[in-house]
């Protein structure tokens, strides 16, 4: 963008000092066929610069992507997992054997796990 402006400020400047200076010098002493000419020359170099200027701003934003755009890939379907099932399938099995522990020979432990005194 910055770029964009500096070419902008050097390309105004360079047409303001190479043309429009010597053009009003010139358009002093010129009758009225010369000023209708300095005239039609005039608007004609301030539209190629409009036009230079206004092509530059749209590729310095990338306009392009609004009249070209990119090809849109192809979307994926979701697979959905059953939530019962898979809460099941890492679920540990809360009654195997080695889960629990061995206490069969004390006396005081039910079969429930709870320990009386």
């Amino acid at each position: 963008m910055t770029f964009f402006l500096l070419a902008f400020a050097a390309l105004i400047a360079v047409v303001a000092f190479y043309y429009l200076l010597p053009a009003l010098d010139a358009a002093r002493g010129a009758d009225v066929a010369g000023r209708r000419q300095l005239s039609a020359f005039s608007m004609l170099l301030m539209a190629v610069i409009l036009f230079v200027l206004l092509v530059g701003l749209a590729m310095t934003f990338r306009i392009h992507r609004f009249f070209f755009p990119r090809p849109i890939p192809k979307r994926t379907q979701t697979e959905y997992v059953d939530a019962w099932s898979e809460s099941a399938r890492r679920m540990s099995d809360p009654l195997a054997a080695e889960d629990f522990p061995d206490d069969d020979d004390d006396e005081d432990v039910d079969e429930h796990g709870i320990e009386h005194v």
